[in-house]
């Protein structure tokens, strides 16, 4: 078997779709963009019409009967996004109101001691290790690595102090490199 006959009977043209197009009608076709897949419609660029090749989404945004969108009182659906499920306005588009999954623990969560508007909310970083930041972000970056805990230390007045795990027992401290408070 020669050279040419292994490959006389590859497919020299990307794999199309059985489905149409829902825009046009038209044949969908798996196109390549670095290290992406995705289906296109065949027409482009008269029909801009792209699905993802890897994502099957047959989820349905659901209503939530009785909910409504705090800004614009349109009512509210359960999504199936990326990160997975969220609730937000079945006005998207016009309307980019998202509910917020930590609403209920940020009630509790202590006062930043830094702008004392903001909470002290648990964020996890790219890498997925845990700390606490101020949740008015890009005005207030206090941020602390250990929990916190509504308590003024004694020492200093700090609004806030920290537990901590030492030999293990949980142990409170104050976050003020320069105060050095240390509780049991």
């Amino acid at each position: 078997m020669s050279d040419h006959d292994l490959f006389s009977n590859v497919q020299r043209h990307p794999p199309e779709s059985t489905e149409p197009c829902p825009k046009c009608g038209a044949q969908l076709r798996l196109r390549h963009s670095g290290k992406n897949s995705f289906w296109g419609c065949v027409t482009y660029p008269s029909c801009d019409y792209i699905r993802s090749a890897h994502e099957q989404s047959d989820f349905e945004p659901q209503p939530l009967p009785g909910q409504h969108c705090p800004d614009c009182a349109s009512e509210l659906v359960l999504k199936k996004g990326r990160y997975g499920f969220f609730v937000g306005c079945s006005a998207f588009p016009q309307c980019h109101y998202m509910a917020d999954p930590n609403a209920p623990a940020e009630k509790q969560a202590p006062t930043c001691p830094e702008c004392q508007k903001g909470r002290l909310v648990q964020r996890t970083s790219r890498y997925g290790k845990s700390f606490y930041a101020c949740d008015s972000f890009p005005q207030c970056r206090y941020s602390l690595n250990d929990e916190p805990v509504a308590q003024h230390c004694p020492n200093c007045g700090w609004q806030v102090l920290i537990k901590y795990r030492q030999h293990g027992r949980n142990s409170l401290r104050c976050p003020q490199k320069a105060c050095g408070y240390r509780a049991e």
